[in-house]
């Protein structure tokens, strides 16, 4: 303690007092928190922050590093569309009875007209128990599979109406010789007759697989004829996807080994029930750029926007919690559909909540991730905290 008796001492004190007190000062204003920053950290800074957390019962003690600000981002919501080009008229060709093929009249690849011949095939009747109207071929399409004479082949009714005359003849007949077989126990009669299969579209003989006096089982393919001047892709979706797509909404597309961008037009929406989904038709849009370009069998990936403009925000990666990411980093960069992800945030009440995401989109350039789901008036929590930390309060240092 100083007094006026020691005046060297106290001189000597009160420069003492005075560091004491600036150094009260310093201390004072070093511990009051920083505002949030209002720019998103990039990845590289955020993968680098590494400034402890100090988790209490009720709280956890973070720096300004660990906050983020939510700057709003307008998006356009859409869907991804996943599929293979394939002909929209193609037709399989499968024996519905044992048949013997009379002879082949196309060769594999070979551009047929509409109507035109494809092969003859010979039938054994059984007048007694032989109908007129019994299947011969079937034809099994992308939408429809049928099993008889008149079947989608238009032309193949024609053939079968001039062959039905004679065949109604030999029913007529058959009739009265099986009164007259029953009565003398004789044994039913056996008849050949050739059937001609035509083309139902013009298209190119796909596949051939019969050949000249061959004996075909029942359900062996025939032959496969497809139209590859126009072509379509099937995508699947959620079932509850359908009241955000139409018939006649645009498809932008890319096909895998191409760099051109090419558009479609949704032609039809059909519910599957084995499993669930729904099935999305779209058609290429046949122009200059798809006419050369696009073929069958290619695998193809589209979008189609919906709705009105949403807003979202970008974070970097730590922010991001139980989901994986690696789709996002090639193009288009975007998922087929939103990927589910959490994130921490600190509401107003300062009490830290784990919110469910939806990530939209990736930023090559800023290393960035779109996400949804979070309202403004919060601020989002960078650090990778455990499950506990539900509900306790954020305090920044």
């Amino acid at each position: 303690m100083c007094s006026k008796r020691f005046g060297a001492t106290f001189l000597a004190c009160s420069p003492l007092k005075k560091s004491i007190y600036l150094l009260s000062s310093l201390l004072i204003v070093a511990c009051q928190p920083s505002p949030p920053t209002s720019e998103p950290v990039t990845a590289e800074n955020s993968e680098t922050v590494k400034t402890p957390l100090l988790i209490g019962a009720d709280s956890i003690t973070m720096t300004p590093d660990h906050i983020l600000s939510i700057k709003p981002t307008r998006y356009q919501p859409s869907l991804g569309l996943e599929g293979h080009i394939e002909p929209i008229k193609k037709v399989d060709f499968i024996a519905a009875q044992a048949l013997t093929v009379e002879k082949v009249l196309v060769k594999k690849n070979q551009w047929v007209e509409k109507d035109t011949p494809l092969f003859i095939v010979r039938r054994q009747v059984t007048q007694i128990q032989q109908p007129a109207n019994e299947a011969v071929v079937s034809t099994h399409s992308k939408d429809t599979v049928e099993a008889t004479n008149k079947a989608d082949v238009k032309s193949e009714q024609s053939v079968v109406k001039q062959t039905q005359a004679s065949d109604n003849n030999s029913v007529i007949n058959s009739a009265k010789q099986t009164e007259q077989a029953v009565k003398n126990e004789a044994k039913p009669e056996k008849s050949y007759n050739l059937i001609t299969v035509r083309a139902s579209f013009s298209g190119r003989v796909e596949k051939l697989y019969i050949k000249n006096e061959q004996k075909i089982e029942a359900s062996q393919p025939l032959l496969n004829l497809s139209d590859e001047t126009e072509l379509h892709f099937i995508a699947a979706l959620p079932i509850d996807a359908k009241s955000q797509i139409s018939v006649g909404q645009t498809v932008n597309f890319t096909a895998e080994g191409l760099i051109d961008e090419f558009t479609g037009q949704v032609s039809k929406l059909t519910a599957a029930e084995q499993p669930k989904q729904l099935l999305v038709y779209v058609n290429v849009v046949d122009n200059e750029v798809s006419r050369h370009q696009i073929r069958p069998d290619m695998k193809v990936t589209g979008r189609v926007d919906y709705g009105q403009i949403e807003v979202g925000t970008f974070v970097p990666k730590r922010a991001l919690h139980n989901v994986d990411l690696t789709v996002l980093h090639k193009p288009p960069y975007k998922p087929l559909r939103p990927l589910s992800a959490n994130v921490w945030i600190i509401k107003q009440d300062q009490r830290l909540t784990r919110q469910s995401v939806e990530v939209i989109e990736y930023d090559p350039l800023t290393k960035q991730y779109l996400i949804a789901g979070i309202s403004n008036d919060s601020l989002i929590c960078l650090a990778n905290l455990p499950v506990e930390s539900e509900g306790k309060k954020a305090v920044v240092s």
